[in-house]
């Protein structure tokens, strides 16, 4: 079963989204502190890891910088996702080195779609 690591600071958002994807078969669990994502994904190793961009303290662009500049866990397919629906918010996330980018209130079925890419 495929794991998903939800971060986000809104804890609503971390729930509707870990029922969504308990519905669809994949395992998954939420993060609200961007801080302790770094050494969850390292000690969990989830399958994927759907990020907020605009969080208080650390932003997504930070957290994604501190997976990508760590080798053990660098390869993990991070999604950043945000309210942000502008194309220069999309390149600087994939320039960033995210694996996908999505808006949030897409569609569920994108958002399975484009999860589903990197678990099945």
């Amino acid at each position: 079963m495929a794991n998903i690591l939800i971060v986000d600071d809104e804890p609503d958002v971390c729930d509707v989204m870990t029922r969504l994807f308990q519905k669809w078969g994949w395992s998954s669990e939420c993060i609200t502190n961007p801080r302790d994502v770094h050494q969850f994904v390292k000690d969990r190793r989830p399958d994927v890891v759907l990020l907020d961009i605009m969080m208080p303290g650390l932003n997504g662009f930070s957290v994604l910088s501190a997976i990508r500049g760590d080798a053990e866990i660098a390869t993990t397919p991070v999604i950043l996702y945000s309210a942000l629906n502008d194309e220069k918010t999309l390149h600087a996330a994939l320039d960033a080195g995210a694996d996908d980018y999505i808006v949030k209130g897409t569609a569920i079925t994108k958002i399975r779609e484009r999860v589903g890419l990197y678990v099945e």
